[in-house]
């Protein structure tokens, strides 16, 4: 009776780490909400404006994929010496939530130390919404989750092509990475 009062317990606190870990595993949402008033991080909606894209100058279906992007948000950790350890943690964290079967991967990027991933949540059809997400030990971490009605990854890959054309201005862009902390590629050089 002893053995079978022991093998229920036992299966009971495993089964009840089971469903603990499953409802601990953080989501981008919750992670954005839990931190976007933490010490150090910087959070920002931004309009779609900011970029400097003529949606005028686009063709038709350029246009129409721009129109359906709503707004970009932004979630970002500039490096200090102050809060290193905070970044280690925090990639690690990031990491973790996007390895979820949620999010699929479009392309990533290394280079210098910068890592960077372009992913999206949806159908290639009706995307939910596309994140941007980049690391690096000398400036930071950030987030950005493109948000929007419908987009079509086709069309907005078609969109970012027929930008590399356009002289589009990052004043906007530069000017709120400033606010948030993180150096500029020029500034940084001139600095060392």
């Amino acid at each position: 009776m002893n053995k079978l009062i022991y093998k229920v317990v036992a299966l009971s606190l495993v089964a009840i780490g089971l469903l603990t870990s499953c409802d601990n595993e953080e989501s981008l949402q919750q992670y954005y909400v839990d931190h976007k008033e933490s010490e150090g991080f910087f959070a920002s909606s931004i309009p779609k404006t900011i970029v400097g894209i003529d949606a005028d100058k686009l063709s038709e279906e350029s246009a129409k994929a721009y129109k359906s992007i709503d707004k970009i948000s932004i979630l970002a950790l500039p490096l200090t010496d102050k809060n290193k350890a905070t970044y280690t943690t925090e990639t690690e964290k990031l990491d973790k939530i996007f390895k979820s079967e949620k999010y699929k991967l479009l392309m990533s990027h290394n280079s210098d130390g910068m890592k960077m991933k372009m992913m999206y949540d949806g159908s290639q059809e009706a995307i939910d919404e596309i994140i941007v997400y980049g690391n690096s030990p000398e400036m930071g971490l950030g987030i950005a989750r493109i948000l929007g009605d419908d987009m079509n990854m086709g069309s907005i890959l078609n969109m970012m092509k027929e930008l590399e054309n356009q002289n589009i201005n990052p004043t906007g862009i530069q000017s709120m990475m400033k606010g948030m902390g993180m150096p500029m590629g020029k500034e940084k050089s001139n600095g060392e």
